[in-house]
């Protein structure tokens, strides 16, 4: 079991050794969070949940918010789902999808957020960003957490689809972009 807080928001979840940051939430994905702790949305969606806890973290904090879980792997899904129980939040929808492939291309989010698994290559990340744009509602906001080393690239391709972009916030390790629609 984990338990983790970030800015006031008390979670608790059971995780997977297969999946990523399976003893707790990882440092990239807290400083994203931290970044939201005024944040207004409607509705959100987080790209590649894992096992939750930023699905989690969305969906306590604005309880109000229909929040949308996605991930390609059946064993994230499942794990997303029975944290979803766990913490009793009844405002939550997991959907196993490559990508955007099983949305509603009718579906659109105020706020899109994502620790992007960047081990899987460039092209997943900046396939990620071009098609989150479209997914957007209008004055929407992408944020996403990378390691800082992979910030140039990153950045570049936020701003070649959103013609600019801002770093809301930094570490030793970590790096939080934010993308306007």
């Amino acid at each position: 079991m984990v338990a983790f807080e970030v800015a006031g928001v008390k979670l608790k979840a059971e995780t997977r050794p297969d999946l990523f940051s399976p003893k707790d939430l990882d440092r990239g994905s807290r400083l994203l969070l931290e970044q939201l702790s005024d944040a207004e949305y409607a509705s959100a969606l987080d790209w590649g949940c894992g096992w939750g806890a930023m699905t989690l973290w969305l969906a306590k904090h604005r309880p109000s918010a229909q929040v949308l879980a996605l991930d390609s792997d059946i064993g994230a899904i499942k794990s997303t789902e029975a944290n979803v129980q766990l913490n009793a939040l009844t405002n939550v929808e997991v959907v196993i999808s490559h990508g955007y492939e099983d949305i509603s291309t009718e579906q659109s989010f105020d706020l899109i957020i994502s620790n992007p698994p960047t081990h899987r290559g460039r092209e997943v990340v900046e396939t990620m960003i071009a098609e989150s744009k479209q997914r957007l509602a209008k004055g929407g906001r992408l944020i996403i957490v990378v390691e800082a080393r992979l910030k140039p690239w990153v950045q570049r391709a936020l701003t070649a689809e959103f013609g600019a972009c801002e770093v809301l916030a930094r570490s030793s390790k970590h790096v939080v972009i934010l993308a306007l629609k």
